[in-house]
């Protein structure tokens, strides 16, 4: 499977917009892999991970089309996880009539298909097949057989999910937004040997942060998720293992966030990064 990072920022981007901080100057000047979008995921050419409302920027900065679009799974209901804008634009009239595309299904936690359904989107203009999803429920959309797994997010949220991924040769977790995984989920992760484990940093160094940790991980956190899977082998030696979704607040820089990482075996990933697994 190919990955591409779409974004790797956390809610509020880096730099936000409205904050004058150390990190935030520093991204302006520097740009580069500093600048970072909020997160998404292509996998291949047709699965795509969330739908944020930087979607459409991150596919013209990093020459990315969603023609082939065949599947989206959405993980919570956030807005920087889904923003109903994303679906509004492939209506007729956004687009020419000589362009063709797939229908697409649509994977995602009743809360967010709440806000679907309160939207103004109408399904049969924009090809859109509801399949909604609750933790541990699992749906083959082929060549991927995928599984949720409930994310230790927000609590108001209640339904968040990650996904597992498999499509016969490889397996991809996608940890992303959770803290630390709660007792019952970690049975369904045993002896998996998954190749390419996404999992989210947005606490970083700030690991006295305990509120943050109580729905995010630090570094800290990553640690201990990663050790916890080796010991039921969830994860290998040979697995890859990707740091994504980013704060400002509590995140160096790229190049510091690297070394740091780098130290537990982990990549630092950066906007518009294309992994093979």
């Amino acid at each position: 499977m190919e990955i591409t990072f779409l974004g790797t920022a956390a809610a509020d981007q880096i730099p936000s917009p409205y904050c004058d901080c150390l990190r935030c100057r520093y991204a302006r000047q520097s740009r580069g892999h500093d600048i970072r979008k909020r997160c998404s995921y292509l996998i291949n050419n047709d699965l795509l991970i969330d739908m944020n409302p930087d979607l459409l920027t991150s596919c013209s900065m990093h020459n990315v089309n969603l023609l082939n679009m065949q599947y989206v799974l959405i993980t919570h209901g956030h807005r920087d996880h889904f923003d109903i804008a994303n679906l509004v634009v492939r209506k007729n009239g956004f687009f020419s009539k000589k362009t063709h595309f797939p229908d697409f299904t649509f994977v995602a936690p009743p809360s967010v298909m709440t806000l679907l359904e309160n939207s103004e989107v109408k399904e049969h203009e924009i090809g859109l097949k509801r399949w909604p999803i609750l933790p541990f429920d699992t749906v083959t959309l082929p060549p991927y057989h995928i599984k949720a797994l409930p994310a230790t997010h927000d609590f108001k949220i209640g339904d968040a999910v990650n996904y597992l991924i498999d499509d016969g040769q490889s397996k991809i977790l996608i940890a992303s937004d959770t803290a630390i995984y709660k007792k019952y989920v970690w049975p369904h992760l045993e002896n998996l040997m998954i190749d390419q484990l996404i999992i989210e940093c947005t606490v970083g160094t700030n690991v006295s942060y305990k509120e943050g940790q109580s729905r995010h991980l630090s570094i800290k956190g990553v640690n201990y998720m990663i050790n916890k899977m080796k010991s039921i082998n969830a994860i290998t030696d040979k697995t890859s293992v990707c740091a994504t979704h980013f704060t400002h607040e509590h995140c160096p820089s790229h190049k510091e966030m690297s070394k740091l990482l780098s130290k537990i075996g982990v990549e630092c990933v950066y906007d518009g990064l294309i992994v093979n697994v």
